[in-house]
């Protein structure tokens, strides 16, 4: 195995939208899919887009984003990194 650089940006494959979760989780929220250009599929969090299906396209372009996870920290108060997913045009 050897490590490979992915590109970070791709298109919508698929999604859910989630009204159910664990306690402290904001919901609703888009769990996503998304094919990579180059190669490569990862699952995320699709952000700045309304959770209505009416407003999701697949294969609408997206953009890998790097944010706070959600407010979380380690045992020493350091914040946590995610990437998400955000809809480009």
């Amino acid at each position: 195995m050897e490590p490979i650089k992915l590109n970070n940006k791709g298109k919508l494959y698929s999604y859910s939208i989630v009204f159910r979760s664990f306690p402290g989780i904001d919901v609703p929220y888009i769990s996503a899919i998304v094919d990579l250009e180059g190669g490569g599929t990862v699952k995320g969090n699709l952000i700045d887009c309304d959770p209505d299906p009416d407003k999701i396209k697949f294969d609408m372009p997206v953009e890998v984003v790097f944010g706070d996870a959600l407010g979380r920290k380690d045992s020493e108060g350091n914040s946590y990194t995610s990437y998400f997913f955000k809809p480009t045009s």
